[in-house]
């Protein structure tokens, strides 16, 4: 219901896009269906507008059968910077010809480990066929590691990996931004995360990590129409992430000024540059980012309105606490 970027969407697309049907527990109290055939319009606005039209309780997704794969992390030393920010542009570009939809991601992460005053380069690579180093991959193969992960393994092995990056029990924020993929907006934006750190030293247990992460036409619009607006997009954007991890409620603060004022230079930058998406990945806003917005005008008066006749009395928009509201209050039919 909000996007949902897996290893298998260069294949198929968003898992959003990739739900045939929908149960859901209306604001009236109706149990309804929403499908290609039945309540479409729904249907589409459930793909991307969250939890803004009721509860769902049950879904059909469409299944493929899947074999083994090739996944895991490089490490490499601070630096291979310039090499790993190199390798992941020249993927990201995608010529005709070369695009592979076996291959996800790559994930590229650039980490700052406050206890141990270090940073910390890697890259989780998935191809979803039990082959080794595909030649999709040759740009980072080519780099120096100092430790590798990767290996033909099962989805279940690789996916508990992927999350063994973000233990319980810890303060955690994520904040995101979309970008086209322009080599120089890439290294300005490490260089922000660099110059960021300075700012974080003194919050303890922090682990600050910018990740860079691959969005291409080719695997946005596979699957069905949903309501994320990527289907007119023509060129390669990166989703921009930063995720933080500290350990005490004292610095809540510092974490979100941090935060806000790395993604207003981040935008700044590519705006001027003309390089500037106005997509944000939903799964990955801060509280205070409006990624509805970044749908564009259309899709969003698209949510409004089934908001609007799914739920006339506004009651996921007033009542029901969590998650990003629709802003009906500039609805206009």
């Amino acid at each position: 219901m909000s996007g949902g970027l897996s290893f298998f969407s260069p294949r198929v697309g968003f898992v959003c896009n990739n739900i045939l049907s929908y149960e859901i527990v209306l604001a009236n109290g109706t149990l309804a269906t929403a499908s290609e055939t039945v309540n479409p319009g729904l249907w589409r606005a459930l793909k991307g507008g969250s939890n803004n039209f009721g509860i769902v309780t049950k879904f059909v997704a469409r299944s493929f059968p899947s074999a083994k794969v090739w996944a895991g992390f490089l490490y490499m030393t601070s630096s291979k910077v310039s090499q790993l920010i190199d390798a992941f542009h020249q993927f990201t570009e995608s010529k005709p010809g070369v695009y592979d939809e076996y291959a996800a991601g790559p994930l590229v992460c650039f980490s700052y480990v406050q206890k141990i005053g270090i940073r910390a380069l890697s890259t989780y690579l998935v191809y979803t066929k039990p082959e080794k180093w595909p030649k999709c991959y040759d740009g980072f193969k080519s780099i120096g590691r100092i430790w590798s992960t990767v290996k033909i393994r099962s989805l279940t092995s690789a996916t508990n990996e992927l999350d063994s990056s973000s233990p319980p029990g810890l303060r955690q924020k994520f904040v995101t931004t979309t970008v086209k993929n322009d080599h120089a907006t890439l290294v300005e934006i490490h260089a922000l995360f660099e110059r960021s750190v300075e700012a974080l030293r003194r919050v303890n247990g922090m682990v600050w990590t910018l990740v860079l992460q691959p969005l291409l036409p080719a695997s946005a619009m596979k699957g069905q129409l949903d309501s994320q607006g990527l289907n007119t997009r023509t060129e390669p954007l990166v989703v921009v992430l930063f995720t933080a991890v500290w350990k005490n409620k004292a610095d809540d603060f510092l974490v979100e000024q941090t935060t806000r004022s790395i993604i207003n230079s981040i935008d700044l930058y590519a705006a001027s540059r003309g390089v500037a998406d106005s997509y944000r990945y939903l799964n990955d806003c801060a509280s205070w980012q409006k990624p509805f917005d970044g749908y564009g005008a259309e899709n969003k008066r698209f949510l409004q309105q089934m908001s609007r006749t799914y739920d006339p009395d506004g009651l996921f928009q007033k009542a029901f606490e969590g998650g990003f509201k629709l802003d009906m209050g500039s609805f206009r039919p």
